[in-house]
């Protein structure tokens, strides 16, 4: 049941060593907010630590799937449960501490004046403590999609984001093929399409302080295909019903 009018959304696979914390971290910041999990069957017990916070809080709502069934439907489920209980805002993030709780209310005090709201490391006052090769896939990959899809923002793939969820109940969630990490870039290109209003705010985006980075190699391949698929969608105008 809906008791506030903001959803914070994150989904996990083997957090354990992160989660509670975050939790706190997240409700410190925002404790009017309302706070759903999806988690992937985690091996690591994470699952069973979500059970007994939910049992002690009542702003925890969790929903548990039955295996590793893919970062971008996890989200998209959160955004349908957002709509599904009429919450005004929806915010979505990592579960790893890349993204630091103290912006929500960044994202929430933006997020008034538009329909979506971006976190950006790559605008000015943004950045990142990514080196090396990894920093550098990623901030190409970012000003290439950038460039061939004709978004402003200029940071197309992280999940720290905001959304007025009647915008989301309008973009039809079903039309966003990805299932993977290249949902974020998906589900932003059907937010401009549509021509909604967007923006974007500066953050630090740092790698995770503990467990294992889950992006597999092969999602860069999805990555490119699905950027492919929305440059021929946007030049040969092919148009979706909202």
């Amino acid at each position: 049941m809906k008791k506030n009018k903001l959803l914070i959304f994150t989904a996990t696979y083997n957090e354990k060593d992160n989660i509670e914390s975050l939790c706190r971290a997240i409700f410190d910041n925002s404790p009017d907010c309302d706070l759903l999990i999806v988690d992937d069957n985690s091996p690591d017990g994470t699952g069973e630590i979500l059970e007994d916070m939910r049992i002690l809080d009542n702003r925890i709502f969790v929903i548990h799937r039955s295996g590793k069934l893919g970062l971008g439907s996890a989200h998209k489920l959160g955004m349908n449960y957002a709509i599904e209980h009429e919450y005004d805002i929806l915010i979505t993030m990592d579960a790893d501490f890349s993204h630091d709780p103290k912006d929500i209310s960044r994202l929430t005090q933006e997020i008034c004046n538009v329909d979506f709201v971006i976190g950006s490391r790559y605008m000015d006052g943004g950045g990142t403590n990514y080196l090396g090769y990894r920093k550098h896939v990623s901030s190409i990959g970012n000003w290439t999609a950038r460039l061939l899809l004709g978004i402003s923002v200029h940071e197309l793939t992280t999940s720290y984001r905001a959304f007025r969820v009647p915008m989301l109940a309008k973009l039809n969630l079903k039309q966003i093929k990805s299932e993977g990490y290249s949902f974020f870039l998906e589900s932003l290109f059907w937010i401009n399409f549509y021509k909604f209003k967007i923006s974007e705010i500066p953050i630090i985006f740092r790698d995770r302080a503990a467990g294992l980075s889950k992006i597999p190699k092969l999602q860069i391949v999805y990555g490119v295909l699905t950027l492919i698929r929305l440059i021929l969608i946007r030049f040969f105008k092919i148009n979706r019903k909202l």
